[in-house]
């Protein structure tokens, strides 16, 4: 959980009862408005400029850039976040625009899922990250040069263990492959039972 506040626009992250830790200040902002994680960083909006930063760690605030220029006003805001089909989205004032950013690749299949057992596949082809529910592929990542992205981590593989909200419900017959499956795997496997 992390906060922010007015007027030194600092941010805080929760360590337990009674024991928040300062983790830095955005630039000379005054406040900080809109927060949201987004492929694995945290990023923060202002207030009197519009700028959008980036916690890089140790205390470490990167701006991503200023959002909004209106001239001729006192406040700027980068208001609100969200995350949808695999972007950041920030809506800012006073100009009313909504921007967006791409940090990285990623698909997301931004709807619940209806009740009872269904088959999900992700899968990364040569260039495109696919989502695939019930045989059907319902979400694709924009194309990208595999080259230019570093994949090994040392971190664990999570499932099920999303940037908004966790899975809640039960999970059979887990498969990781060595390849690509195509889609007409996918749909094959749709119908199997484990």
């Amino acid at each position: 959980v992390h906060v922010g506040t007015w007027p030194t626009g600092s941010v805080f992250t929760y360590g337990g009862p009674k024991k928040w830790k300062h983790v830095g200040r955005l630039g000379m902002e005054k406040e900080v408005m809109g927060m949201s994680v987004y492929n694995g960083k945290l990023y923060a909006g202002t207030l009197p400029l519009a700028d959008v930063y980036r916690y890089d760690a140790n205390s470490k605030w990167i701006s991503v850039g200023q959002l909004d220029k209106t001239p001729n006003v006192r406040y700027r805001r980068a208001w609100t976040m969200a995350v949808y089909q695999g972007r950041l989205y920030c809506g800012v004032l006073p100009s009313g625009h909504v921007l967006s950013l791409e940090a990285g690749k990623c698909a997301t299949y931004d709807h619940e899922l209806p009740l009872g057992w269904h088959h999900l596949a992700a899968v990364k082809t040569k260039n495109h990250l696919q989502i695939y529910l019930d045989g059907k592929r319902v979400a694709q990542s924009t194309a990208f040069n595999p080259g230019q992205y570093e994949l090994r981590t040392k971190q664990p593989l999570k499932i099920g263990f999303g940037q908004h909200d966790y899975f809640n419900g039960k999970m059979r017959d887990v498969r990781l492959y060595s390849r690509a499956l195509t889609p007409a795997e996918v749909a094959r496997l749709k119908g199997t039972k484990p």
